[in-house]
């Protein structure tokens, strides 16, 4: 993993980012975000919406571990993710 000391974000605990499009193909991604995990980003995303087929809103995902927290959502055939790192 990238360390994200490297990259600079505006809001604090964020660190990292990870653009997809709908086939999972990484458009950019910054910091501690791996751009191999373009594809099982974007389909996390794909198998959320499926949850709630008539939802007039997309699922923000919530993946959480001990080191942080990711979060996800699709719009308009755009995954993002966005990587928090835990308060220390």
């Amino acid at each position: 993993m990238q360390s994200y000391h490297n990259h600079r974000f505006r809001l604090p605990g964020v660190a990292g980012v990870l653009c997809a499009d709908e086939n999972g193909l990484c458009l950019a991604a910054k910091g501690v975000a791996e751009k191999s995990a373009a594809g099982n980003i974007a389909s996390i995303a794909k198998q959320a919406a499926q949850l709630h087929p008539n939802s007039s809103t997309p699922p923000v995902i919530c993946i959480e571990s001990e080191t942080g927290s990711v979060l996800i959502k699709s719009e308009d055939d755009i995954t993002m993710a966005i990587y928090k790192s835990s308060p220390t």
